[in-house]
């Protein structure tokens, strides 16, 4: 089974080392300050929120994943139920109770079938139930095949937005602390290590109280 998505690193921090807030030319008496922006982001609640949300849409995408390729004659009906629940925006507590159920009817249906796999001289009906579930292990593969494809556009998807939304975030949040506290220009501090004015804690503290 290929997941490519389970390998998703988070390259937020990388996208941010190049920033730079300010006109970037200092003049005769301008103030000069820097921040480490990659710290402004990881140290912040935000970035605390954000991978929670990436680890969360991961899981659930995971189990849909692993539920079809650990129980292969499922019914592919509650297969596709278990995906829509899954992957809810907003799921509720019946949610899980009726996930619950699938995974249960799931597994019951696997134990059924290796008990008829097993058996010397199955009976034409119990012939026929073999037949269903072989059928229910095509649809699933085809299922795993289509999910695993879609799964990994979403994360992609997912993560070029969190990256996004976070570099215009730190972005505004040191332009910001910058200007109020009169800064002509302000360096990523890999720039400019040695600064005095450093400006970190004060972004950081900001972008914890920004919403």
């Amino acid at each position: 089974m290929s997941m490519k998505f389970d390998k998703m690193g988070w390259f937020v921090a990388v996208a941010l080392a190049g920033v730079m807030c300010g006109t970037g030319f200092k003049a005769p008496g301008d103030k000069v300050g820097s921040v480490d922006i990659n710290k402004v982001f990881m140290d912040s609640d935000y970035s605390k929120k954000q991978q929670e949300t990436l680890r969360t849409a991961k899981a659930t995408r995971v189990a849909v994943l692993e539920l079809i390729n650990t129980y292969r004659v499922m019914k592919p009906e509650d297969a596709l139920r278990f995906h829509d629940l899954s992957i809810k925006d907003k799921p509720i507590a019946d949610d899980k109770v009726e996930q619950d159920k699938i995974s249960q009817s799931a597994k019951d249906a696997d134990a059924t079938y290796r008990a008829l796999a097993t058996k010397s001289s199955p009976t034409p009906a119990e012939l026929a139930q073999i037949e269903e579930f072989n059928r229910r292990k095509d649809a699933l593969a085809q299922l795993q095949q289509k999910w695993t494809q879609e799964f990994n556009e979403q994360m992609g998807a997912l993560n070029e937005k969190v990256q996004n939304d976070a570099l215009a975030k730190v972005r505004d949040i040191v332009s910001q602390v910058a200007k109020d506290q009169g800064f002509s220009v302000v360096f990523n501090s890999q720039v400019a290590p040695y600064s005095a004015n450093d400006i970190t804690d004060a972004a950081t503290k900001l972008m914890n109280k920004a919403k």
